[in-house]
């Protein structure tokens, strides 16, 4: 499952890194804003949530629009 998980981050200079959960899971740190492309999709996004919750973090997981247009949105994940 975790394998084949693409999660598309978002950098601070606005490229795109893929991710597979493992991946993802060895560099997180808490109290951090993690951003993902808006083609990773959002079953991905809930599974990478409850993943982390099992393993004993808080996440806040909300979809941030930054234009008006249909496809301006990313996802926000707040690590706690």
């Amino acid at each position: 499952k975790g394998d084949k998980m693409e999660l598309k981050l978002v950098t601070l200079d606005n490229k795109i890194k893929t991710q597979n959960l493992e991946e993802f899971l060895k560099n997180i740190k808490r109290d951090n804003f993690y951003y993902f492309h808006r083609e990773t999709s959002y079953k991905d996004v809930q599974d990478l949530k409850d993943e982390l919750v099992k393993n004993g973090y808080g996440v806040y997981l909300k979809e941030v629009k930054y234009s008006l247009e249909e496809s301006g949105y990313m996802y926000e994940l707040h690590i706690l």
